[in-house]
């Protein structure tokens, strides 16, 4: 019995050393299966395992192989998009109809913001050299110098050219002005086939989406059948750009369906192609110089030539009029019938006027006006004043012009009677105008009024839309949210203030805005590393209650305060001093919606 109890002992030392290593992979084995079972035992496990490993393989791929993951996932959710869009067109339709106007009054609104900021930019960086020349460009032609600033603008500049599937939204090729590929390119791809199909149903041939504003980045869109070319541009599109961009776009994608390869190269001499501006080249800075100064030296000659005439006639009228009164005083006569001289500069001439009696020789006074006038020619207009002979001759003289005033008399009577009926059928059209003048006038005034009282319902509602806006940008909230990212209060040793003055003005400022309201937030206290985990959490602590204890003491409720220590986490600063250091402090972030109190 012994025998056969010690030969059994040797059988199971003999299996025990010849399968020692297949029970220990049998024993892995079992383990292996316990934990599969454990982890995928039923369907909610293998459900929940098998979305944990999708999603950690999504992740590696957008880390480590980005594009194909694009490439792989775009035609689907391009699917998806184009599905919703189709099963939901009316519920789209619903939710974006009222938004419509308040988009399109803000990007009118916005649009002509910009353009007056940019005339505005472009008028103040003007050079004087280019400012003259575009007001005499504006003077010349009458047109306004803005538009000169708008030709003068630069050209459009192509930053990425992007050739996409139709349909499918998959990124075919790509140029970037800087020669590097972008992450977000084959999404920017699905984004743009999105839109497209989009707009080719909403509209139904009505039309096709040519252009996307990004506020300061358009992307232009040229499509056939089977592809999409993108252009992201930037600067100030002039019609005239548009359609020669168009153009260009059109050749290339009638060169593509005809199946000619398009790569990076094609798209960069297509970018080359729309940045170059065909009208005729600008003049350079050197011609605008020599234009300028071509300028400046007429206006100067012409400015001498007209200051040289102007002395040269003040002179002769004053050297002519000393001439005369040398005259009158040489000739008492002359002072008893003054004479006067008139200055005819654009005939060169100079004309004496008055009475003289007839026993003056009128010669020498002419000639004395002549030498001082010279070379002005002198013109006499001297009348002389008869003797005692010549009044019987007058007299005769005058009943004769007093007969033919008569007969003027007689016919300027026969005139007026002529006048007077002209003028009745005159006043007659007249009123038949002022009648039509009248009507015209009310139409306009109440043309004025429908437009000031459009004007008046817009601008209130401009001004009701400004409110709102305000209201929700300076909401306690948001008050609160811009002062606790900005604010932290700072501790020496202990939990004592570095500045107790301004430590207890934020905590005052930090009060006021919790007042009136429900806002809840987070006092974070750290420490710095300068002594052991334990005392800085602790000492932390008291540092985030010690801001507390002052804000209960301002009468903000305990239940809205949080206090946490988080010991020398997140550091700020890398000094360690006796002084203080910058991560002693207190920090302040806001509390989570349906965070627990404390």
């Amino acid at each position: 019995m012994a025998r056969a109890v010690g030969h059994n002992t040797e059988i199971e030392r003999l299996k025990t050393l010849l399968f020692q290593s297949e029970e220990a992979r049998l024993d892995t084995l079992e383990a292996d299966v316990a934990f599969l079972q454990r982890y995928l035992g039923d369907a909610d496990r293998l459900e929940a395992a098998t979305a944990d490993i999708l999603v950690a393989a999504l992740e590696r791929a957008e880390v480590n192989r980005p594009r194909d993951l694009a490439n792989a996932i775009a035609p689907s959710v391009v699917s998806a998009i184009r599905s919703e869009i189709a099963n939901s067109r009316d519920m789209m339709v619903e939710a974006l109809y009222p938004i419509t106007g308040r988009m399109v009054s803000a990007a009118v609104a916005n649009a002509f913001k910009q353009l007056v900021a940019f005339l505005e930019q472009r008028l103040n960086t003007l050079t004087s050299m280019e400012l003259w020349i575009g007001r005499v460009k504006s003077l010349v032609t009458g047109r306004p110098i803005s538009e000169f600033v708008l030709a003068n603008s630069n050209p459009p500049n192509v930053r990425r050219l992007l050739l996409i599937e139709r349909g499918a939204g998959r990124l075919i090729a790509e140029w970037t002005q800087e020669g590097t590929h972008d992450e977000r390119a084959d999404l920017l791809s699905a984004m743009v086939a999105a839109i497209l199909e989009f707009s080719v149903q909403a509209l139904a041939g009505e039309g096709n989406l040519q252009k996307l504003d990004f506020g300061g980045r358009e992307i232009m869109l040229s499509a056939s059948p089977r592809f999409i070319l993108a252009a992201e541009c930037t600067g100030l599109l002039r019609p005239a750009d548009e359609a020669r961009i168009n153009a260009l776009f059109l050749d290339e994608i009638e060169s593509i369906d005809h199946g000619t390869d398009s790569n990076a190269a094609k798209l960069a001499s297509l970018a080359a192609a729309i940045e170059s501006d065909p009208r005729p080249g600008k003049k350079t800075s050197r011609n605008g110089k020599v234009i300028l100064l071509t300028l400046l030296a007429v206006a100067a000659a012409l400015f001498v030539w007209l200051a040289t005439g102007f002395v040269t006639r003040t002179m002769l009228e004053h050297r002519t009029n000393a001439a005369l009164q040398q005259l009158a005083q040489e000739q008492p006569l002359l002072a008893s019938f003054p004479l006067q001289l008139s200055f005819d500069h654009g005939n060169r001439s100079v004309t004496v006027s008055g009475v003289e009696p007839s026993s003056l020789d009128p010669a020498p006074v002419v000639n004395a006006l002549a030498r001082a006038a010279a070379p002005y020619q002198v013109v006499n207009r001297m009348g002389m004043v008869p003797g005692l002979e010549q009044s019987a001759t007058l007299r005769t003289d005058l009943a004769s012009m007093q007969n033919a005033l008569q007969r003027l008399q007689a016919s300027s009577e026969e005139m007026r009677a002529a006048a007077a009926a002209a003028a009745e059928s005159k006043d007659q059209q007249y009123a038949s105008l002022n009648k039509q003048y009248v009507d015209l006038q009310a139409r306009l005034q109440a043309s004025i009024a429908e437009a000031r009282s459009a004007i008046v319902s817009e601008a209130e509602s401009r001004h009701q839309q400004y409110a709102g806006l305000q209201a929700i940008a300076d909401s306690p909230a948001q008050r609160l949210g811009r002062f606790l990212a900005t604010t932290a209060i700072f501790f020496g040793k202990g939990d004592e203030f570095v500045d107790v003055g301004e430590a207890e003005r934020q905590i005052g400022q930090l009060a006021a805005l919790l007042s009136g309201n429900d806002l809840r937030i987070r006092i974070v206290g750290y420490a710095d590393e300068s002594g052991s985990e334990q005392s800085n959490k602790v000492l932390a602590g008291k540092r985030a209650e010690a801001v507390a204890q002052r804000l209960k003491a301002l009468g903000i409720e305990p239940a809205r305060l949080f206090v946490v220590s988080r010991s020398a986490a997140m550091p700020i600063s890398d000094r360690m001093d006796a002084g203080g250091s910058a991560n002693r402090r207190v920090a302040f972030e806001n509390v989570f919606q349906t965070e627990p109190a404390q």
